[in-house]
């Protein structure tokens, strides 16, 4: 019989974290489109997407809950 994924290892990330990066990532890649869309270099881009991304991990890691406590 298969066991779960569960006995055979842990995953890498949780789903706070998983959730977390993701957004963050949205927010840094939409930073980044819409300075190449208005004219700006890419290494222009790539620093505005990467403060983006940085500003928003920072932002969800406080608003998102671990689902630990109680309310």
């Amino acid at each position: 019989m298969k066991e779960s994924r569960n006995a055979e290892r842990p995953y890498l990330l949780t789903v706070r974290a998983s959730l977390v990066l993701a957004l963050s990532l949205l927010v840094g890649g939409t930073a980044g489109g819409l300075t190449v869309a208005s004219g700006g270099g890419w290494a222009s881009a790539l620093l505005a997407g990467g403060a983006a991304a940085g500003g928003a991990i920072a932002l969800f890691n406080q608003i998102i809950d671990d689902g630990g406590g109680a309310r």
